[in-house]
């Protein structure tokens, strides 16, 4: 049991943070005016001498609950590219119902919940496709306000991920320390031209899709640059 525990925790704690910061990455590299706005946050509840960034963490680390926007940033990372699903077990006595109608029951089956098509779904998020961090921070009843039950990045209910709060906060952690130093931008038309002969693959035009490999990884492992910013 012990060996099993510390598995998950080295999958949940390494994989899927990992391949969400990839994602948070490649967003804003396509997103300027979030990346300005991100940065402007850190200047503004940090200093704006970013290599003083860790120490003011370090001696007042209440300071990550006033990034606001950070947070929303990785929420809305997570709504369009969610790094895992989660399984339940189904239950005699109960049952999914189908749009047309048809009760199926869950009994001996192992039920998917998919967090990709629910985050996805355009019943429940209004303009779907856009890279939206404001949709985290508005007030209820705003009509991009999250409608409720419909974001599951970690689950939902005494089953949810264990460790939800400690990869949040490696995120928080590592846009605070790279995002005023470095210029990170995926470069996925430079791959295509240095490969030839992979094709250029894309699913609902985006480049960088998510495959399955362990947790959901960006296609081509994300291809970058990474530059010094100016300032």
């Amino acid at each position: 049991m012990a060996t099993s525990q510390i598995r998950t925790f080295m999958f949940a704690g390494h994989d899927t943070t990992s391949s969400t910061m990839c994602y948070t990455l490649h967003l804003l590299s396509k997103n300027p005016t979030a990346r300005h706005q991100l940065i402007a946050e850190h200047n503004d509840v940090l200093g704006p001498d970013y290599k003083q960034a860790a120490k003011q963490i370090s001696e007042r680390p209440n300071l990550l609950n006033q990034l606001l926007y950070t947070s929303a940033v990785i929420k809305e990372t997570l709504r369009l590219y969610p790094a895992a699903s989660s399984v339940r077990s189904g239950e005699p006595g109960c049952s999914i119902s189908t749009p047309n109608g048809l009760q199926l029951p869950t009994d001996g089956f192992l039920i998917w919940i998919n967090a990709y098509v629910l985050h996805n779904h355009r019943e429940h998020w209004p303009e779907i496709d856009s890279f939206l961090p404001e949709r985290w921070i508005v007030n209820e009843g705003d009509p991009l306000y999250p409608p409720k039950g419909a974001d599951r990045p970690f689950g939902s209910g005494p089953r949810n991920c264990i460790g939800q709060k400690l990869a949040v906060l490696e995120l928080k952690l590592i846009l605070v320390l790279t995002a005023r130093e470095f210029d990170i931008k995926s470069v996925y038309e430079e791959w295509g031209e240095l490969h030839p002969t992979k094709g250029i693959k894309t699913l609902n035009g985006d480049r960088a899709y998510q495959i399955i490999s362990g947790s959901a990884h960006p296609n081509d492992g994300l291809p970058c640059r990474v530059s010094l910013a100016t300032h």
